[in-house]
């Protein structure tokens, strides 16, 4: 099965992928990918995460929704993956991008 859709959530449908292979220690799976994200956060610079908003969002209210959650995510990052990249950083709300 591909995974189009936008609404899947790209880990469940990984752990769904990885269940369906018969895998039964997809923990070292998930982990690996795991860093690997990481690593990707870790990389990326402002100008990806403006791309981002400008990519994801349509409409203004879609702008500020995408923003908002963008910026938790951050916060997230910042205070429980210790994942430390001084590029990565929140977006005004009015923000030019």
């Amino acid at each position: 099965m591909a995974y189009k859709a936008s609404k899947i959530y790209f880990i469940t449908a990984y752990m769904e992928f990885l269940l369906k292979e018969g895998l039964k220690c997809e923990e070292v799976y998930v982990g690996d990918a795991s860093r690997f994200l990481r690593f990707l956060l870790s990389q990326a610079s402002s100008e990806s995460l403006l791309e981002f908003v400008n990519q994801s969002s349509k409409t203004e209210a879609s702008r500020r929704r995408v923003i908002s959650s963008l910026n938790r995510f951050l916060t997230f990052i910042n205070s429980n993956l210790e994942i430390t990249n001084p590029n990565l950083t929140f977006v005004a709300k009015d923000q030019e991008v």
